[in-house]
C-alpha cells in the first residue's frame, strides 16, 4: 500500500468535492492560458484528421465532420471573457489578501 501512493501521482483529491479529483500535473497561468490550452488540443485534432484514410460505413465524410465540429468548437470559446476572468480574478485576490 505504501509503495501506490508513491505511483499514483497523476491524480489527487479536490476540496472542492468529496470523491472527486483532478490531475496534479495540470498547471496554468489562468482562464487565458486554460482556453489556450484547450484550443491546441482542439487544433492538434483538426490537423490529425486532414490525414485520415479510416472510414465507418454510416459516416459519410467523418473527417469533414470532425473537421467542422472542432473548427466550430474554437470559434465558440470565450477568450475575451477568459482575459476578463483573469482579471477579476486577480482583483479579488488583491481584496482577500
Amino acid at each position: 500500500m505504501k509503495s501506490a501512493r508513491y505511483k499514483l501521482e497523476v491524480l489527487e483529491p479536490t476540496n472542492l468535492q468529496k470523491g472527486k479529483f483532478r490531475p496534479s500535473f495540470v498547471l496554468l497561468d489562468g482562464y487565458l492560458d486554460l482556453f489556450d490550452t484547450i484550443e491546441a488540443l482542439i487544433n492538434v485534432c483538426i490537423l490529425a484528421t486532414q490525414g485520415d484514410s479510416y472510414s465507418p460505413p454510416h459516416v459519410k465524410q467523418p473527417g469533414e465532420d470532425i473537421r467542422k465540429t472542432l473548427e466550430l468548437v474554437t470559434q465558440l470559446l470565450p477568450f475575451d471573457e477568459g482575459e476578463f476572468l483573469d482579471e477579476v480574478n486577480q482583483l479579488l485576490r488583491k481584496e482577500t489578501f
